[in-house]
């Protein structure tokens, strides 16, 4: 019987607020966030390779199409194998489908895009650079994270007429702190994802608590 995937370490996140990095019309609300956990880090070739042991649908060779581009775990050697890459490295090429499928595995689910700027602006910079030390070399400096929401980002404060275009051609206008370059990139990187995309620096993370 193959070992069921283990739960991370988890980070719990006091409830508190959220501002949006974009203003909309009226200026920036702050939006309440309710207390949540989130894993300390991203998971790991170990954890998924004990994911695909427990569930084949999700192996290489037999995940539908419909839930994962041809490049998903691209850079493993074969079904159970993940390579010469070290075990205790993030797993990437995972679509959005196989990220959400893992979490539920472990009774958890994705983190909100919300909930994870919450933890960023909580923990600090010690939050991404547990998924650059998880990462190998030549993706430390560029790891990405799904988030579960990723295709509706909280870009303003409820104004309809905002789209993740219109805000990002007027972008330094429109943020709330247009020094924080970090921000404008994973706004602009999650708004051009799809669900199926399994690409070599975006990997996730899980969390748990009220959505």
């Amino acid at each position: 019987m193959p070992a069921e995937p283990a739960r991370a370490a988890l980070l719990n996140i006091a409830a508190g607020t959220y501002l949006p990095f974009y203003k909309g019309k009226g200026g920036t609300t702050a939006q309440a966030v309710s207390a949540f956990a989130v894993t300390a880090r991203p998971v790991t070739q170990q954890d998924f390779l004990r994911f695909v042991q427990a569930d084949p649908r999700w192996r290489r060779s037999r995940v539908e199409r419909l839930f994962a581009e041809a490049s998903y775990l691209q850079d493993w050697s074969g079904d159970l194998n993940p390579g010469a890459a070290p075990l205790t490295n993030a797993v990437t090429r995972v679509s959005w489908f196989a990220a959400k499928a893992y979490c539920a595995s472990v009774g958890m689910r994705l983190p909100t895009t919300i909930e994870w700027e919450r933890a960023l602006s909580v923990v600090g910079t010690s939050f991404v650079e547990s998924a650059r030390a998880r990462a190998s070399a030549t993706l430390a400096a560029s790891l990405w994270e799904w988030t579960a929401d990723f295709n509706a980002v909280p870009l303003a404060d409820g104004d309809s007429n905002d789209s993740v275009a219109t805000l990002f051609c007027g972008a330094g206008v429109r943020a709330r702190d247009a020094s924080d370059y970090g921000a404008f990139l994973r706004y602009s990187f999650r708004s051009s994802l799809k669900a199926d995309f399994a690409l070599k620096n975006l990997g996730f993370r899980c969390a748990e608590g009220p959505s």
